[in-house]
């Protein structure tokens, strides 16, 4: 009898231990199941992270920039600038002697109309401007990763996201870089 109950006993023990070593066995990782974003150290965490940041690769955005520059008027510009001028200084001319022929009450004053006070504005010439300034448009191709990581030092990892773009994809200048959405997210704690 009492190796009836050693022997149910043992066998017992042997059913708890295999239950306990079967559970054990599901709640332990195996190294393929162990994280591989903890990290000894910082530079390895970031290292990884900077890694992993290369490897998704880059998107282009295009986005279209007015240019202003300023060039020299050419001789042309500058004959046909010189033409409006004389131009405008024919007609404030004309309006001044007809307003001083309205004026006039005598036929000796509006003999004097035509050599009368001029309103002459000194260095019409120098309106004339030597310079214009031309826009021009150009399109610009910026290149940006897809992956971007930054330190968090309170959690002490690397939070790293992946913006759902594709790879090598061109996209028109987005209003604000957070509208496009994100597909991932990593961490590589330290």
């Amino acid at each position: 009898m009492f190796i009836a109950v050693v022997g149910s006993g043992l066998v017992g023990m042997l059913v708890y231990a295999g239950i306990f070593y079967s559970n054990a066995k599901r709640t332990i990782p195996t190294p393929d199941e162990i994280d591989q974003s903890i990290f000894q150290s910082k530079q390895e965490a970031e290292n990884a992270a900077n890694e992993w940041i290369s490897l998704g690769g880059v998107y282009f955005v295009e986005t279209l920039a007015t240019v202003r520059r300023t060039v020299p008027l050419t001789a042309l510009e500058k004959k046909r600038l010189k033409s409006q001028n004389n131009q405008s200084m024919r007609q404030r001319i004309e309006a001044e002697y007809s307003d001083c022929l309205e004026k006039a009450e005598t036929d000796l004053a509006k003999e004097l109309c035509s050599f009368g006070p001029r309103k002459v504005i000194a260095g019409d010439d120098a309106k004339i401007p030597r310079k214009k300034i031309v826009k021009d448009q150009e399109l610009k191709k910026v290149e940006y990763q897809r992956r971007e990581c930054s330190d968090d030092q309170e959690l002490q990892s690397f939070e790293c996201i992946e913006l759902d773009v594709a790879r090598d994809a061109v996209v028109s200048r987005p209003s604000d870089k957070k509208s496009i959405p994100i597909k991932a997210f990593q961490q590589f704690r330290y």
